[in-house]
């Protein structure tokens, strides 16, 4: 089982996501866009899950205690690959989404669980293997500020159906507040 965590987002944030990746599909050869569904905010990933750890990852969401909170979704970016970029939304680092991150990775590790330590670095993956025209006006590449409030966190299953990835939640956390 391939599981990660990740934070939903509501569906006016998903509207305006929706709305930029459209814009920037205008300029590019090629890349596929995330499906509307799949639009997370990744906390952490566990990879490869034997089913028999399942419950544990369960019990290591369930021991997190955090904070709702507002978080701000905006501006663009993007990470070069050879085969083609990944462009993102950015996420606020903002202290109660850190809080949330760092709580959740101490908990993991209680439970069992490797955590990779790189620096956190929250986004949204619009886009995938884009590669872009030559003529491309890169003023559509914009994300405008948007507000949403985070009430939970969910422990999240991806597989693949039908050659696309699609993601499941297993079960989620609520935040206090």
């Amino acid at each position: 089982m391939r599981l990660f965590y990740a934070v939903g987002l509501d569906e006016p944030v998903k509207d305006a996501l929706c709305s930029a990746m459209e814009r920037m599909r205008s300029c590019c050869m090629k890349g596929s866009v995330t499906p509307r569904e799949n639009m997370h905010i990744t906390l952490a990933f566990l990879g490869e899950v034997v089913p028999q750890r399942l419950s544990a990852a369960k019990d290591a969401m369930n021991d997190v205690t955090a904070e709702s909170f507002s978080a701000e979704i905006g501006g663009i970016g993007c990470f070069h690959r050879s085969g083609g970029d990944i462009y993102w939304a950015g996420v606020e680092r903002s202290s109660p989404l850190c809080a949330l991150y760092s709580a959740l990775c101490h908990s993991l590790r209680e439970h069992g669980f490797k955590v990779d330590l790189r620096f956190y670095r929250p986004h949204l993956t619009l886009m995938r293997q884009v590669q872009l025209k030559d003529n491309c006006d890169r003023s559509v590449f914009t994300v405008p500020a948007i507000q949403m409030r985070v009430e939970k966190f969910s422990l999240m299953l991806s597989e693949r159906r039908n050659g696309k990835i699609a993601y499941t939640e297993l079960a989620s956390q609520a935040l206090r507040g």
